[in-house]
C-alpha cells in the first residue's frame, strides 16, 4: 500500500536526529555570535597538552583519524572565527581549559580558569623567550636547562619552573612570564588563517593553582595588541576609510583600560570622520593612526567603511569626551 503524500512530506521535512557528538552545537551552549557552519562542528581532538605537537598542518590532518574524547567547546580558522571572539568566549562563558592556536610555528597554548586568562605559553622555549632575560643571569646553567627541557615536554614556562625551585624571585618571574606570554600571543594577531581550538578540561589547570589569572579578557587582549610589531593590514587601513562603532562596541570601549592616546583616538569615531581626518585632528602621523586603529578593529569594537560611504551627521554629545577606565 502506498503512503499518503502528506506522510511522505512529513518524513522529508523532518530534520535528522542530532548526533551525540554535536552536543556542543545546541542552542545556549555556545557564545553569542558563533557561527554554525561545518567547520564549527569539527571532531574533537584529544588532549595533547603533555605531548609534543608537530606543525599546524599535520595536527589538523591527524584529527579525523583519531578517537576523540576531549570536550571541544569550539574550533575553527581565524578567517571565519576571529581570535577576539575566542578570547571573549572564555570570559563570557567562564570557561576552564586550553585554547590552542596552530600556525606555521610551534602551537601557542592559552590556559584559562573560570573565565580568566592564566598564562600563554608554547613548547618552544626559544619562541617563548628569544632573548636571555636579565632575571636568570647568574642562575645555575643546569637548573636553566632543566627548566627549558620541562617546557619542551609539557609547556610549563621555564620562568615558572625556576621560580618554583626558588632559583629566581617569584614575583619578578610571574611578571616576566605574563609579559612573555602576551608577547608570544601578540604574534597571532598578524598571522593569517590560524587554526584555533578550545578544550574544556579542568584537569589541565591542576598544576597552576599558584598562578593568578587576568580577570578581564578584553583588557588582556588589548595589552597583547599593544605589542603587535607589524599591524598593517591594507584592507582595514585605508586612510580614507571611516571608522564607526559596532552595535556593542561603544559600550565595550567604556570598560576598557585605555591609554590617553587610545581614549582620544576612540573619541573621534562618529561615523563621519575618516582615519586621515582623525589623524589630522590629533596631530598623529598615519603610522601611529594605523597602529591605534588596528587595536579597535581587532577587538571588533569598530568597523571601517569605505570613504565613499555617505557620511553620517556628527553626534552632538557623548562622543567628544575621553572614555574608558584609563591607564
Amino acid at each position: 500500500m502506498e503512503r499518503p503524500n502528506s506522510e511522505e512530506r512529513d518524513q522529508i521535512d523532518q530534520p535528522p536526529a542530532p548526533r551525540e557528538d554535536e552536543g556542543t552545537s545546541e542552542p545556549g551552549s555556545s557564545p553569542e555570535g558563533f557561527q554554525s557552519d561545518e567547520w564549527w562542528r569539527a571532531s574533537a581532538p584529544e588532549s595533547d597538552w603533555a605531548q609534543p605537537v608537530a606543525d599546524a598542518g599535520n595536527a589538523e590532518a591527524e584529527q579525523p583519524k583519531q578517537d576523540r574524547t576531549a570536550n571541544v567547546y569550539f574550533c575553527g580558522r581565524t578567517n571565519l572565527f576571529p581570535l577576539n571572539l575566542a578570547i571573549r568566549a572564555i570570559g563570557k562563558e567562564n570557561l576552564t581549559g586550553l585554547l590552542r592556536a596552530c600556525w606555521d610555528k610551534e602551537p601557542v597554548d592559552v590556559l584559562a580558569r573560570d573565565g580568566e586568562i592564566v598564562l600563554a605559553t608554547t613548547r618552544d622555549p626559544d619562541l617563548y623567550c628569544p632573548e636571555t632575560p636579565d632575571l636568570i643571569q647568574g642562575v645555575d646553567v643546569v637548573m636553566v636547562d632543566r627548566a627549558r627541557n620541562q617546557q619542551k615536554e609539557d609547556g610549563t614556562p621555564f620562568l615558572l619552573t625556576l621560580a618554583r625551585t626558588e632559583s629566581i624571585d617569584r614575583q619578578a618571574a610571574l611578571d616576566l612570564m605574563r609579559h612573555q606570554g602576551q608577547l608570544l600571543f601578540s604574534q597571532l594577531w598578524s598571522a593569517s588563517n590560524v587554526w584555533i581550538m578550545f578544550e574544556k578540561n579542568t584537569e589541565l589547570l591542576g598544576g597552576y593553582g599558584d598562578v593568578i589569572g587576568d580577570p578581564d579578557v578584553d583588557d588582556w587582549s588589548l595589552e597583547t595588541l599593544r605589542l603587535v610589531q607589524n599591524p598593517d593590514q591594507p584592507k582595514a587601513f585605508d586612510p580614507g576609510s571611516i571608522p564607526s562603532y559596532t552595535r556593542e562596541g561603544y559600550d565595550r570601549v567604556q570598560k576598557l583600560k585605555l591609554t590617553s592616546d587610545e581614549a582620544q583616538f576612540g573619541s573621534q569615531f562618529n561615523g563621519a570622520r575618516s582615519v586621515q581626518q582623525i589623524a589630522k585632528n590629533l596631530r598623529l602621523d598615519l603610522k601611529s593612526a594605523r597602529q591605534l586603529l588596528f587595536r579597535f578593529v581587532a577587538l571588533e569594537i569598530i568597523e571601517c567603511w569605505p570613504g565613499s560611504t555617505m557620511a553620517k551627521p556628527e553626534a552632538k554629545a557623548g562622543m567628544g569626551r575621553l572614555f574608558g577606565r584609563g591607564k
